[in-house]
């Protein structure tokens, strides 16, 4: 027998066939441990950790449904289980298992015998925004107790406090087939993934098998704009050996300036293995977005303005000793704005003397009263709560605040609130102990839109800092994410004499891209390249009409966040422009 001949049949000895048996499925209780808090420095992860003292919660439904409250959003869940021979031995021939969770909220890290096996997002003061798919984790058969107890362990965030499990969350547990062993991941050619000519857009798509035998399948990477528009696609039919990877770069020449979305898959038998989606930008500061502000744009801006200066505020101050501990005196601000509306707000007054700078804080949409910063940092501090909203809530007269009062650019909700953003700077600069020269404003989404009206409206700002800002660019806002059009369109439904060329002459008054033009003050604008709440062609339709001294940071990895290194950029930013050594 001939050389080859041996060497060919001990090749075909070795060479190993896809396990194609059953998959095992286990199912568990929806009885989990429970406790508030973050666990800094804890063990709660570890499998010997006593959680005795723990209260029980069920998976089934949310935590605030059961009368059970986070630690500013922190909260833990434990939970020990066995395994069924017949799973243990599928284990054995499967090499792993797989961890369905459920829908979880917000962000998670899961461990398994105190291995950390699974996270979505990342925790403060890094938050990437909010996540409520399904968690499927993998769990080597080398970190499990075949016949004994197995901990999982979940730490988890949700700054809106519904907390951990979605409703209807079950634990089930099942072997690992081929495609939970197969990895997909997307290098992306520039760090922040905004792309700036002459280079093209390039990515480079890696997927690796962890199997021990070999995959084939289809890669399909497809390229369309921010709208959806199509614009590339690729299919490649290709064969993975066990235990390797495949690599291949996709990219675009000589993009039209904007964002752009991928998809990655990976598909075998005509089923989607793995997939992902992330979007990429390529010049933003030279997207097309013009200015559609009509002739009386201006007038009616310096119009409401004079209106709002009619009104007398009759500030009221009220101590909050429970947050006044540290280095301010912490008040709850009432006063009177446009329209005599009661609005209000918390203030943060620095125990120190002197004449202080200020930062002045608008919120994000819907989003629940919170204090200022307590900590001394060289700053006076002031958080409003723009009328309906907020400390004002429980007295919101204003509906869905986004469509109140469309039948009228008078009536319109963002009226009254853009002129309570300048009742906000009319508060600071009552105060003696401020420096009414050295304001600033910051604030995200809502808040980051908030603070492109006050620097266009009030040349008493002198620095801003909005992050991911709302409110801009509507025409094109409503072809790319599904909100707020959709609550657009449940008013169109609800009035049918309504037109949208009409709802447009009217937003078109509230639009910061026209606003923005009147900017002079230096700013500073961080975005969230995967930004699915306000996307990133919006913010630069606005921040491209800045014309003073600018310029932005963008986070590739992140939904509608920014995270700590913006916003430490941005208090930098502050203290250079406010003169704060």
């Amino acid at each position: 027998m001939s050389l080859f001949l041996l060497l060919g049949m001990f090749s075909c000895k070795q060479q190993v066939l896809e396990n194609t048996d059953p998959a095992i499925t286990e199912s568990f209780s929806d009885t989990w441990k429970f406790r508030a808090g973050e666990g800094v420095d804890s063990l709660w992860m570890n499998t010997d950790y006593n959680d005795a003292n723990w209260q029980e919660v069920s998976s089934l439904k949310l935590l605030k449904d059961q009368d059970v409250k986070l630690d500013n959003g922190f909260g833990w869940y434990r939970k020990t289980i066995q395994l069924s021979d017949s799973l243990a031995d599928g284990i054995k021939n499967k090499g792993a298992i797989m961890l369905h969770l459920g829908r979880l909220a917000a962000t998670d890290e899961v461990y398994f015998n105190g291995k950390l096996v699974g996270k979505t997002g990342e925790f403060p003061h890094d938050y990437r925004g909010y996540h409520d798919g399904e968690r499927n984790y993998l769990v080597s058969g080398e970190d499990i107790n075949m016949k004994g107890d197995n901990l999982i362990a979940i730490k988890f965030h949700d700054g809106w406090n519904i907390g951990g499990f979605l409703e209807g969350a079950m634990l089930t547990v099942t072997t690992a087939e081929t495609n939970d062993k197969i990895g997909l991941d997307v290098a992306v050619a520039d760090s922040d993934y905004i792309f700036m000519a002459p280079n093209p857009i390039d990515i480079t798509v890696d997927i690796n098998n962890t199997n021990k035998w070999p995959v084939e399948g289809t890669l399909v990477v497809t390229l369309t704009t921010d709208d959806y528009q199509p614009l590339k696609a690729d299919s490649l039919d290709i064969k993975i050996a066990g235990q390797n990877t495949y690599s291949k770069s996709f990219g675009l020449e000589n993009p039209n300036p904007g964002f752009y979305r991928y998809t990655v898959q990976f598909k075998r038998n005509n089923e989607l293995a793995k997939e992902k989606k992330f979007n990429v930008g390529f010049e933003p500061e030279k997207i097309n977005s013009p200015i559609d502000a009509k002739e009386d744009f201006k007038a009616f801006w310096d119009n409401n303005l004079k209106e709002l200066a009619k009104v007398a505020p009759n500030y009221k101050l009220t101590l909050v000793p429970e947050y006044s501990k540290i280095d301010y005196d912490i008040y709850l601000v009432e006063m009177k704005s446009f329209a005599n509306e009661l609005i209000r707000g918390y203030y943060a007054k620095p125990k120190r003397e002197g004449k202080h700078p200020v930062i002045v804080e608008y919120m994000g949409y819907g989003s629940q009263p919170y204090p200022p910063n307590q900590w001394w940092d060289g700053f006076a501090y002031f958080v409003l709560s723009i009328r309906g909203q907020a400390l004002n809530q429980p007295t919101n007269r204003f509906g869905t605040w986004i469509t109140y009062g469309l039948d009228n650019k008078d009536n319109y909700y963002y009226r009254g609130a853009f002129l309570d953003v300048v009742r906000a700077l009319d508060f600071v600069c009552s105060r003696p102990e401020i420096d009414a020269e050295r304001i600033g404003v910051r604030g995200g989404s809502q808040g980051g839109a908030l603070s492109f009206v006050a620097a266009a409206l009030d040349k008493r700002v002198k620095v801003a800092a909005p992050n991911i800002p709302f409110l801009s660019d509507y025409p094109d806002y409503f072809k790319i994410v599904h909100w707020p059009k959709n609550d657009f369109d449940n008013y169109m439904a609800a009035h049918p004499e309504a037109k949208w060329d009409d709802i447009y002459n009217l937003l078109s008054y509230f639009d910061i891209k026209n606003l923005a033009q009147w900017i002079e003050c230096p700013l500073i604008m961080g975005i969230g390249v995967q930004d699915e709440v306000c996307p990133p062609h919006i913010n630069f339709a606005a921040y491209n009409q800045v014309k003073s001294q600018k310029r932005w940071m963008a986070f590739p990895d992140f939904g509608h966040s920014v995270g700590k290194v913006y916003n430490d950029a941005a208090k930098d930013f502050f203290k250079e422009k406010l003169g704060l050594q």
